[in-house]
């Protein structure tokens, strides 16, 4: 069982590492080329990179099913081992991405005292929050962010695996509906956000027990699933 559960996530690895050494690259590029700019043309840049790392992991987490639940299955893998291989591995992609995150942020903030200009502003989700602007800090945040949104984009793209585009765009049309209701929209914000003044209080635990909770469906989803999508069958 521990060789299989090797296996999966070694493919998985295997899987991420393109889209993961592409959007580095982009990335720090980009960054690199903006703070360029900023200190030719003497003007001010504000970049939210935690917002570019967010995307990706939503779009991660909605393309694993699609693309590794198939493979992982025909090569000798249960359904169980899947899932729970695939937790692992939304963990450890949250802690990687949040750790280099740290990493990025410090080596340009590094920079841009070294170059003496502070028209080039990397932001951070962590300032909107009401905890410190610490590495720490900013380590803890991503790795929470970035652990919900791989899993709730991994619950999106089994839904659309399994159901189709139909249950797709209708499970989104229902979470769309449930946030335009004030009840449910206003129990969902109490649940996992406190505003004070202009600064979020994020309900920490809540959102990894939500992160933990959305891979729930996807066993009763994935149990008896074909290895083809419902949009081939």
């Amino acid at each position: 069982m521990l060789k299989d559960m090797k296996a999966v996530l070694y493919y998985l690895a295997v899987d991420m590492r393109f889209s993961f050494m592409v959007f580095w690259s982009i990335l720090l590029l980009s960054l690199t080329a903006m703070f360029f700019i900023v200190l030719t043309f003497d003007t001010t840049m504000v970049v939210s990179t935690s917002m570019a790392i967010y995307i990706f992991c939503g779009i991660a987490g909605f393309l694993t099913t699609r693309e590794t639940f198939p493979y992982c299955i025909k090569l000798g893998a249960t359904r169980n081992q899947y899932l729970f291989n695939v937790l692992i591995y939304c963990a450890v992609v949250a802690t990687v991405f949040s750790a280099i995150h740290v990493i990025v942020q410090s080596m340009f903030g590094g920079l841009v005292k070294l170059s003496g200009s502070e028209q080039f502003i990397i932001f951070h989700s962590v300032e909107s929050t009401t905890l410190a602007n610490t590495w720490y800090n900013q380590l803890f945040v991503d790795m929470v962010i970035c652990f919900l949104l791989l899993s709730l984009g991994f619950l999106l793209g089994t839904i659309f695996y399994r159901l189709g585009l139909i249950g797709g765009f209708g499970a989104l049309a229902l979470f769309a509906i449930m946030l335009l209701l004030p009840t449910t929209r206003n129990f969902l914000l109490d649940a996992l956000v406190d505003m004070d003044g202009w600064k979020m209080r994020l309900n920490y635990v809540m959102l990894l027990i939500v992160s933990l909770l959305a891979f729930l469906p996807n066993w009763g989803m994935l149990r008896n699933a074909s290895t083809l999508s419902s949009a081939t069958r």
